[in-house]
C-alpha cells in the first residue's frame, strides 16, 4: 500500500507593536531609537545562534537564560510575536513537555528569521 506524506511548510507572519516602537522613539528620541533598535536585533539574532546551538531538552538551564534574553530583547522593540512564541518555549520546558518543547523551539526559530528580516525590511522601507 503506498501512503502519501504531506510536507508542511510553516508559514507565520512577524507581528510587531508599532506602538511600542512610536513609545520607544518618544522615550530616548529617534536617533537613540535607531540605536536600540540595532543592539536589539543584534542580541535577539546572537540568542537565537545560540539556541540553534543547544539541545533544548539537554540542556535547559542555557535555553531558559537565552529565552529571558530573546524576549527582553523582543519586548524592547515590539517583536511581539517572537517574545509570545519565547513565552511558549520557556512554558513548554517549565511543564518537560518534549513534544511540545520540540514543536515550539523549531517554530521559535522560524519565528526568530522572519522577525529579524521583517525589522531589517521596516528599517530599509523608512529609509
Amino acid at each position: 500500500m503506498k501512503q502519501d506524506v504531506t510536507v508542511l511548510r510553516p508559514e507565520e507572519p512577524a507581528r510587531f507593536n508599532p506602538d511600542r516602537l512610536e513609545l520607544l522613539c518618544k522615550e530616548v528620541g529617534e536617533v537613540r531609537a535607531e540605536h536600540e533598535v540595532a543592539s536589539a536585533l543584534e542580541v535577539i539574532s546572537r540568542r537565537l545562534r545560540d539556541i540553534r546551538d543547544i539541545d533544548p531538552w539537554c540542556d535547559a538551564p542555557s535555553l531558559a537564560g537565552l529565552v529571558r534574553a530573546l524576549i527582553a530583547a523582543s519586548d524592547r522593540i515590539g517583536m511581539a510575536t517572537l517574545s509570545r512564541v519565547a513565552r511558549d518555549v520557556q512554558r513548554c520546558a517549565a511543564r518537560r513537555d518534549a513534544v511540545a518543547l520540540a514543536a515550539t523551539y523549531m517554530r521559535l526559530l522560524r519565528v526568530g528569521d522572519r522577525s529579524i528580516k521583517a525589522i531589517w525590511d521596516l528599517e530599509d522601507a523608512s529609509g
